[in-house]
């Protein structure tokens, strides 16, 4: 179908990164960047848009750093949300729609931001399943919670963005490493 599942959500997945193929035909798109309120769903060359609600005060989410957002998707057209939960990814590899990718950029961490992305840097003509319709204009209401430091923060992160079945496997496919260590070694000594 074009889709890479990149996380866990809460309702159905769907913000995932569009195919290699499709980036590339919208990858050469000059977009016009505009002010939050002034968007408009009818323009092609609609850019991402985005408003600050509340400032953060933590790090700053730049390309390399694993973020953690939590975050609800509604569809412009007609208000009706899609989407909802929370995420862990590293900006900057591609595994979320390119309005993510450009919209977090520069948020810190306790930080809420309004995006308005256009199709072109969502899902463009294919949409995504029966969930988001080809063409669609999309808002997402994000909070920054959190930018991970090392590796160890980076996997808790990833858990903790999981659905409680990956969970409760992750931790049964752990323990059951650790009991064949142990197992190994009071055999070995």
């Amino acid at each position: 179908n074009g889709f890479s599942l990149s996380c866990h959500h809460h309702r159905s997945s769907v913000l995932v990164m569009p195919s290699q193929n499709h980036l590339a035909a919208t990858s050469t798109i000059s977009l016009n960047l505009g002010s939050f309120e002034d968007y408009l769903q009818t323009a092609e060359d609609q850019d991402l848009a985005y408003e600050d609600t509340v400032v953060g005060s933590g790090d700053t989410a730049m390309e390399g750093k694993f973020v953690t957002v939590a975050y609800n998707g509604k569809l412009m057209a007609n208000n009706k949300q899609f989407d909802e939960g929370s995420i862990s990814f590293r900006l900057g590899d591609n595994k979320v729609i390119r309005g993510w990718e450009r919209g977090l950029v520069g948020m810190k961490v306790g930080g809420k931001r309004a995006l308005k992305i256009p199709p072109q840097l969502a899902y463009g003509d294919r949409g995504a399943g029966d969930v988001i319709p080809p063409n669609a204009h999309l808002k997402f209401d994000v909070e920054l919670k959190g930018i991970a430091n090392g590796a160890i923060d980076e996997k808790a992160a990833e858990l903790t963005s999981m659905s409680p079945f990956k969970q409760a496997a992750a931790v049964f496919f752990i323990g059951s490493i650790i009991y064949d260590v142990l197992h190994f070694v009071m055999h070995v000594i």
